[in-house]
């Protein structure tokens, strides 16, 4: 998916998938955009190398700082405590 992003992000300049405003391509990828941090995070695992992807990591760093994406976007520390807690009750679930 990352490839396929790379291929097709920032042609020609541009900000977002269809120029310089936001549509439904930009937001479908939100995901890559916030949640691919979380998971690496989570899962103590290394998916996303901006040098490998320097288009899809451009167009990170300005799809999250744009007010409205910014603004709204969940905090990842507490995301990533929720699932971490969420974790823990699986396992502890698991073990009874």
């Amino acid at each position: 998916m990352l490839e396929a992003m790379e291929e097709h992000t920032l042609i020609g300049g541009k900000k977002f998938f269809s120029g310089d405003e936001i549509n439904m391509v930009d937001i479908a990828f939100c995901m890559v955009a916030h949640w691919l941090g979380l998971i690496e995070d989570f899962a103590g695992l290394k998916i996303f190398e901006p040098h490998k992807f320097p288009l899809v990591s451009s167009w990170i760093q300005i799809f999250k700082s744009v007010p409205v994406i910014k603004d709204n976007l969940p905090d990842i520390d507490k995301m990533l405590a929720l699932l971490k807690r969420r974790r823990e009750m699986l396992l502890t679930s698991k073990s009874n």
